[in-house]
């Protein structure tokens, strides 16, 4: 009945719980899976040869298409079980900062399992985004940085990052 249940205030207390889960697994994923596929965009686009950067980018395109619930799967069946010791590893260790206090899970299904599957799951669709981005960076801005003086990596940081930028934070949302 729907007097055990307290008044419609309730209905928040029960949710509130799912959603902050939620959002603390996309905000574990985000942190672990952008830096990662910025750099390996950066990577297949600008510093790999030609013979290494076509079948990479074929690679991570391929990885874009697998659907989520294999990722889950694997996740679930395989990833969590081997985390098991880890998690006892990073309690004995990193007790001290209260993520990682608590007694260690014994069957690895934590939220930082779910965040590590959910990185995995976005990384090669922010990978395959920000490629495709750093790649429309006009030649002509990279040549006049280096044509300057800049170095490689200072050229990408003057004119490749700030011409991404906005196709960077998509990138992430889209994966999201």
């Amino acid at each position: 009945p729907a007097e055990q249940y307290g008044d419609k205030g309730d209905f928040l207390h029960y949710v509130w719980p799912l959603l902050y889960g939620t959002i603390f697994a996309a905000a574990i994923a985000v942190v672990i899976a952008a830096p990662l596929a910025f750099g390996i965009a950066l990577v297949i686009s600008h510093y790999a040869p030609k013979s290494i950067a076509g079948p990479a980018a074929y690679m991570v395109d391929l990885l874009a298409a697998v659907p989520s619930v294999v990722f889950g799967l694997w996740g679930i069946n395989v990833l969590a079980v081997r985390l098991v010791d880890p998690y006892a590893w990073l309690h004995e260790h990193f007790s001290w900062i209260p993520f990682f206090a608590g007694p260690p899970s014994a069957t690895g299904r934590t939220i930082l399992t779910a965040g590590i599957v959910l990185a995995v799951m976005i990384l090669p669709i922010i990978t395959a985004i920000s490629r495709e981005i750093f790649a429309q960076t006009p030649r002509l801005h990279e040549e006049a940085a280096l044509a300057l003086g800049a170095t490689r990596w200072e050229m990408i940081r003057m004119t490749v990052f700030p011409y991404a930028r906005s196709g960077m934070v998509s990138a992430t949302m889209l994966g999201l």
